[in-house]
């Protein structure tokens, strides 16, 4: 059963607090002088399940549940109560002391059927509070005359909440993948606003709202990717991966631009460097931003992409062995390709020393003076250098050692020529 709120206040089972909300945002056809605060049983009330964080843990927990009032059973409250309690724990003991001594000095927002679209936190130390005590608790809120049933209510409920939760500096702040999803759920998904009405609802930047949503498409991708399903962001969250795939967001959007098949290798690889990031540890961050500088927007994009490309499609499979359902799956899947990972580790590196060589004369000189002197020290010690022998050889390297040094033989005498016709 589903109770509508403003039936139950008409028949005296909801009282008004006579306190008069001032609305934090416009609303269509709504005015403060229609609303009142309402002391209301915490029986009829419930969590949402559309709230950014909210949504988050219930895939990452349960998959999908059923939302309902504890008057319809506590299950579901109880299992969101638990990740609230779970998410900030001071602050919910905060929260309850000051009910328990003054009351609840802040109302919150609910809809007609009870849906609590603002004061989760409050909600959950009033539910606990009465059961400890053993008293009655109201839980004081504005009942809006909307349900999620129809779109339009939907877009003035998202005003008003965004209003609320992010127009607010003291508010809780959204972790930046809740944040990134509930941007592209509302406008992309759902398309209950656009982007310049977000932005300006959620007091943020237009620019940040587009690379936001950028960031969402690329975490698909990538979760696609990694054969995970393409809304498991708990995964992001869990393996750190917003801030490296919002900075290859953003340089993505303006390197290609028109995206096609560049964009699509560039993007695998990019994606098989944040798996040796992820399991090699690390300011990811940092090391994305080096790849972007170095490799993205460097002319040896393309170079590098080519020749780690088989190496990819080999990870790519042993992704693939099994479908990923957690970030402790992923970070055991990519152990299991580690000989494949330090292969495009070495090219990596290999590729941003070579790029590194080239970027001023004394350092180019430096590195063939460097090359000159290792040579010259395997000469000097008989072919080996250090404490190495040639019984640590076996004879297929040796033979590999001698192919090597016959390659350095011809392209010197290249690049001899090379420097004759420049003097």
């Amino acid at each position: 059963m589903v109770n509508n709120l403003m039936n139950l206040a008409e028949a005296g089972e909801i009282t008004t607090t006579g306190a008069k909300p001032k609305l934090p945002t416009t609303i269509p056809n709504l005015t403060n002088t229609m609303l009142d605060v309402y002391r209301i049983p915490l029986k009829y009330l419930y969590y949402n399940d559309e709230n950014g964080r909210i949504s988050t843990q219930i895939k990452r927990e349960f998959g999908s549940l059923n939302p309902h009032s504890d008057e319809m059973g506590t299950d579901y409250n109880n299992k969101i109560a638990e990740f609230i309690e779970e998410d900030n724990a001071p602050a919910l003991k905060k929260t309850k002391k000051s009910i328990k001594d003054k009351g609840q000095q802040v109302y919150g927002y609910v809809l007609l059927d009870g849906r609590i679209i603002d004061g989760n936190r409050r909600f959950t130390a009033l539910r606990q509070l009465e059961i400890e005590t053993g008293s009655t608790y109201y839980f004081e809120a504005v009942i809006l005359p909307f349900t999620y049933d129809a779109k339009a209510d939907r877009a003035q409920i998202k005003r008003l909440e965004l209003a609320i939760q992010m127009g607010i500096e003291e508010k809780l702040q959204y972790d930046p993948v809740d944040l990134a999803v509930d941007v592209y759920q509302t406008i992309v998904k759902d398309e209950l606003m656009s982007r310049k009405d977000y932005s300006l609802e959620a007091n943020m930047s237009l620019k940040d709202v587009e690379n936001r949503i950028s960031t969402v498409e690329l975490i698909h991708d990538f979760l696609t990717f990694i054969n995970a399903s393409m809304d498991a962001y708990y995964i992001i969250k869990d393996a750190k991966l917003y801030n490296p795939l919002y900075e290859l967001a953003k340089k993505f959007i303006i390197s290609f631009p028109t995206k096609g098949p560049k964009y699509e290798q560039t993007k695998a690889t990019a994606f098989t460097l944040l798996g040796k990031m992820v399991l090699t540890g690390g300011d990811t961050v940092r090391e994305i931003r080096e790849y972007i500088k170095n490799v993205v927007t460097s002319p040896i994009n393309d170079d590098y992409n080519d020749a780690i490309e088989d190496t990819v499609e080999e990870i790519r499979d042993k992704l693939e062995s099994k479908k990923i359902t957690s970030a402790a799956d992923y970070r055991k899947r990519l152990e299991e390709a580690t000989p494949e990972l330090r292969e495009v580790t070495e090219v990596y590196n290999n590729t941003i020393n070579r790029q590194n060589r080239g970027k001023n004369v004394d350092n180019f000189i430096s590195d063939i003076k460097e090359t000159l002197n290792m040579l010259q020290d395997i000469k000097r010690r008989d072919g080996l250098t250090g404490n190495l022998h040639f019984n640590n050889f076996s004879k297929d390297q040796v033979s590999e050692i001698r192919e090597i040094l016959i390659k350095i033989n011809l392209v010197s005498g290249d690049l001899i020529e090379v420097y004759e016709d420049e003097l």
